[in-house]
């Protein structure tokens, strides 16, 4: 017990030091350096710009940037160490301390919002002009790398048509009768027309003018992939349609992943197994498995508890040769304490949209989620379909085990054919480590408690009785079910004697009752006569 103690802590300790060092050079490119990007947003924020505003600092992170946030009033002193400006505006006035500090500094500044911006132009000295249009219908076209234009339709509440002449303009905003390019850039000015952060389109459009306002060179930023992810894969699935899923991926040759939910308890269980070993025959074949974080349900959720679950569950798919080698998180746990410390066990970390409102908080100074060395794949932003609308980042597009075969082929095939690349898992380089285990891939090889493991499938062997370990509960649940057969055995032969002695009573009363005797039928007869 005691070396098993001296191991962890060895491992640990080791962890703490080697883990940090990994960068995202695999897949994510660069961290970013300190002061790549200052987010400022108004002093004070409305529910919607809130929303709007998180969903900015989704954006910067998925994209890997090292981001600083700011309310106007805080950034004045500090706006001379960044480089790149992302403003969201939604006021009619801008601190005029705040625009003295900007003229000063030099800095590129994109401006997000439907605030007035016409005192930032004079700073600026573009004789430029805005027009306003709130609470209304807005249509925006936009062509993604060059493929066929995207249209959506949204709700604007508040947002500015600038007008002038732009050696930069991309897509197309039509409201009110009025037609204004939805970005325009211009010297050190960038603007972007309008902005919801709950449409998955406009989602897309601000993340490839982002990574196109900050890329410095002349040719577009560099392009990363998109993976496939089976989601929210469960023990009692049926084996048979998760077989014909894995043939069909085996027979096209895509590289995709396979979630997992944790288990605690049972896993000695034939069901159990019998998964397990379709999981390891499709990791056999190309599939990385990827572990689903704990569902936290506790106001207070306690970090060596979720560590506690994430181990069992590891160690239970480990013991059947099933490595996860990577986990699936709610997207909010980026923003938050608790969930980034969970996700330092993990290099890479796949990212759903589960929750409906971003956990990011006005509190936030930094992103600091790249400081433990970790590849990001966000949620694939898509219009409708399966495919990612962009490339900027790596992204996750989510398929259902359970999907009809043909649906399932159509997804793959527009997968397949659309402009953003697919990659397998495999191809990158991954560590986990629990209490107690340690798993490292790296060039091909996966290591698992320091001993090189193979992924070659080997059918499991199955006892032909099992015995179930039904616990305490049950135990009684089946003493009171071999009670109840008693008791219906005793109730059923006192019911049929029961019933024995009414039919022999009633048929002893009839005949005493409702018979007369021979004799008394006779003389009868001889009265008439």
């Amino acid at each position: 017990m005691m070396c098993k103690r001296l191991y962890a802590f060895v491992l640990l300790v080791c962890l703490c030091f080697v883990f940090p060092l990994y960068t995202r050079a695999d897949e994510t490119g660069s961290g970013g350096t300190s002061g790549d990007i200052l987010l400022v947003y108004d002093d004070e924020l409305t529910g919607q710009a809130h929303e709007n505003v998180a969903s900015i600092a989704d954006i910067l992170t998925y994209l890997g940037y090292n981001v600083s946030y700011r309310q106007v009033k805080e950034s004045t002193e500090i706006i001379k160490n960044f480089s790149h400006i992302v403003f969201y505006h939604d006021n009619d006035r801008i601190d005029p301390e705040f625009l003295y500090a900007l003229e000063r500094a030099g800095s590129k500044i994109m401006v997000v919002g439907g605030g007035a911006v016409t005192e930032l132009l004079q700073t600026l000295r573009l004789p430029t002009a805005a027009a306003r249009v709130e609470n209304t219908s807005a249509n925006i076209a936009y062509s993604f790398d060059g493929e066929k234009e995207i249209t959506t339709l949204i709700h604007v509440q508040k947002g500015r048509l600038l007008e002038g002449d732009f050696p930069y303009r991309s897509g197309t905003v039509l409201a009110n009768g009025k037609s204004a390019a939805f970005c325009v850039r211009t010297g050190r000015f960038c603007s972007i027309a309008v902005y919801d952060g709950g449409n998955a389109v406009l989602k897309a459009m601000l993340t490839q003018q982002i990574a196109l306002w900050k890329w410095p060179y002349e040719d577009l930023p560099h392009s990363y992939a998109q993976y496939i992810v089976f989601d929210d894969v469960y023990p009692f699935f049926d084996t048979g349609k998760m077989m014909k899923v894995i043939d069909l991926m085996k027979e096209t040759g895509i590289p995709y992943a396979i979630t997992v939910m944790p288990i605690y308890q049972n896993g000695e269980y034939p069901a159990m197994k019998r998964f397990c070993e379709v999981l390891r025959y499709a990791q056999a074949n190309g599939a990385a498995i990827v572990l689903k974080a704990p569902i936290i349900n506790t106001g207070a959720p306690d970090e060596k508890e979720i560590n506690k679950r994430i181990n069992i569950a590891f160690s239970c798919y480990s013991s059947y040769g099933v490595y996860p080698i990577a986990i699936e998180a709610p997207n909010n746990w980026i923003h938050e304490p608790l969930g980034q410390a969970v996700l330092r066990r993990f290099r890479t970390v796949i990212l759903t949209p589960d929750a409906q409102k971003s956990s990011w908080s006005e509190d936030a100074k930094n992103n600091t989620i790249y400081a433990d060395g970790h590849q990001l794949i966000a949620p694939a932003l898509s219009s409708g379909g399966s495919t990612s609308l962009i490339s900027l980042h790596p992204a996750a597009v989510f398929l259902n085990m359970l999907s009809d075969l043909e649906d399932l082929r159509g997804q793959l095939l527009r997968i397949r054919e659309s402009s953003v690349p697919l990659k397998s898992l495999w191809s990158s380089s991954h560590v986990v480590y629990t209490d107690d285990k340690l798993l490292s891939y790296k060039e091909g090889v996966l290591t698992f408690q320091g001993k090189t493991v193979s992924l070659e499938f080997i059918p499991f062997e199955y006892e032909v009785s099992y015995k179930f370990n039904r616990g305490i509960i049950g135990r009684i649940t089946e003493s009171f079910e071999r009670e109840n057969r008693k008791l219906l055995v005793a109730v059923s032969a006192i019911s049929i004697l029961f019933i024995v002695f009414i039919s022999i009573a009633r048929y002893q009363n009839r005949k005493r009752f409702l018979y007369k005797p021979e004799k008394q039928k006779h003389s009868g007869k001889g009265g008439e006569e």
